[in-house]
């Protein structure tokens, strides 16, 4: 899917500011060394220096294999059919990448950790310092270690979170890589998206199992439709800020922003659909009013055609789309009696928590007349609490108050950058795409404050952190927007 929909095909170029042929740059604006001798004690290893250029490519690789292939990940010959494959190629990928991160660090070359130096990598860094303090003062250090069964969220899936952010950050050091990485996000989405809404009209294009038989929601290869809902809210104002900041391909874009609309309207997520406004309109603020007038008949052509698709999706495929009001109450109940009777055990151990992923050991009202009220069915069936969801909530609870503090700070550091990255760009491509993961962010945090994250949907999260990286004013040669390092090292340019 190189070259997808939604970004434009610009030609892009690193050139030294000396003239003449281009200088080497690796993260972070420094020159890169000329000669391919390797240094210090792997100078008895000359097989490294020619294997450089295939470390970055794996590097590359890796990013590109967990945005455009992970969340299509489908194993029908195992248990857990969804969620099981895609950890695994996560793993994999990023295993596959830190070896040619470490290829790299051993010639010499900084541009593995030379991003991790700005507000975005040091909170993360925090972050997962803390996440791992967590871990050893857990109530039980193997399931934090692991993840739990159907999640997989342990620490180890958190490193490999952290690691996709550096190496997508370490390897997308020139525009046309990172106009890729964003093409490939935005082909498997749509990818997604036909699958969900092929689910939503009665055929079912991937394996199910026995709990999806029956489901009459969609939600493509991503194992559940709240998680179909996370996905597209993180991926469509990204998909729609490209199309009203570039006038060329709009036909393109705004097909890519009608799909993936049309499969998030299938998926009945409707925490996702209250996200959807907030980042759209953190997006356009990210814009500025100038793009704004620019494209107001493409958006308003854009609007009309989504409004069309919204009746057409919920007035058809099975019976009974729309969720009434009885299933709106019984999901409010049931969200706020889990925040009321999880919220306790922040109290108990406030300093460090309980340990990533022990929710489901050490949820307090299991068995009591108000969990059997709110949940009848759990009186024959074993229903097991392992999320509260909320994000902020659940982090206190794993984490303790120090490591929400942390996590905050990844929050607000990744919101600022955004913003920056939007309101600074030297090209309408390198903008709009800032302006699009503000307006991404957004909406993923608003929707993660009544949901929590999933092993289908956090990898790409990660990877676009890692894009920012490349967005942000210290971003290497080569990065959209045409910024120029601040090192004092020399840089290049790029441009979308």
């Amino acid at each position: 899917m190189t070259g997808g929909p939604g970004v434009s095909h610009g030609g892009a170029r690193a050139a030294s500011f000396a003239g003449g042929r281009p200088e080497p740059t690796v993260a972070g604006g420094l020159a890169a060394p000329q000669s391919d001798a390797p240094v210090g004690a792997f100078a008895s290893l000359p097989s490294l220096a020619g294997l450089a250029g295939l470390a970055d490519r794996a590097m590359l690789a890796a990013v590109a294999a967990i945005v455009g292939v992970v969340p299509l990940a489908v194993n029908p010959w195992w248990y857990d059919r969804y969620y099981w494959p895609k950890i695994q190629l996560l793993y994999a990928a990023t295993a596959l990448g830190a070896l040619g991160a470490l290829a790299l660090l051993c010639r010499g070359r900084p541009a593995p950790l030379a991003r991790l130096r700005s507000p975005v990598g040091l909170a993360l860094l925090a972050w997962l310092a803390m996440l791992t303090v967590a871990t050893v003062a857990s109530v039980d250090p193997l399931t934090s270690v692991v993840g739990d069964d159907y999640r997989y969220e342990g620490l180890l899936t958190w490193l490999a979170y952290g690691a996709a952010a550096a190496l997508a950050a370490a390897a997308l050091v020139t525009a046309a890589r990172v106009r890729a990485i964003v093409s490939i996000a935005l082909g498997a989405a749509v990818a997604i998206s036909v699958l969900g809404l092929l689910q939503h009209w009665g055929w079912q294009p991937v394996p199910t199992d026995f709990e999806r038989t029956g489901w009459n929601r969609a939600w493509g290869t991503t194992g559940n439709p709240l998680a179909l809902g996370a996905y597209l809210v993180l991926l469509l104002p990204v998909a729609a800020s490209l199309y009203a900041a570039e006038p060329t391909a709009r036909g393109v874009r705004g097909a890519v922003v009608v799909i993936l609309y049309a499969a998030l309207v299938a998926s009945l997520a409707r925490g996702a659909w209250g996200a959807l406004p907030v980042g759209l309109v953190a997006c356009g603020a990210a814009l500025g009013s100038r793009v704004l007038r620019a494209a107001a008949r493409p958006l308003l052509l854009l609007a009309v055609c989504c409004a069309v698709v919204t009746p057409v999706v919920l007035l058809t495929g099975p019976a009974q789309r729309a969720p009434d009001r009885a299933a709106v109450a019984y999901s409010a109940n049931g969200r706020w009696f889990l925040w009321k009777t999880s919220a306790p055990l922040v109290r108990e151990r406030p300093l460090l928590g309980w340990g990533p992923e022990t929710l489901a050991t050490t949820y307090p009202a299991y068995g009591t007349p108000q969990f059997f009220a709110v949940y009848p069915g759990a009186r024959t069936t074993t229903l097991i609490v392992d999320r509260p969801h909320n994000d902020l909530l659940q982090q206190a609870i794993a984490t303790g108050l120090v490591g929400l503090a942390a996590y905050l700070w990844l929050w607000a550091a990744l919101v600022r950058t955004a913003w920056r990255a939007a309101r600074t760009g030297r090209t309408p491509g390198a903008a709009a795409l800032g302006a699009g993961l503000f307006g991404g962010f957004v909406a993923y945090f608003a929707q993660l404050q009544v949901l929590f994250s999933y092993v289908s949907v956090a990898p790409v999260f990660w990877v676009l952190v890692g894009v920012l990286l490349a967005l942000d004013g210290d971003a290497p040669p080569g990065a959209p927007g045409g910024t120029r390092s601040r090192s004092t090292c020399g840089g290049a340019r790029g441009e979308v």
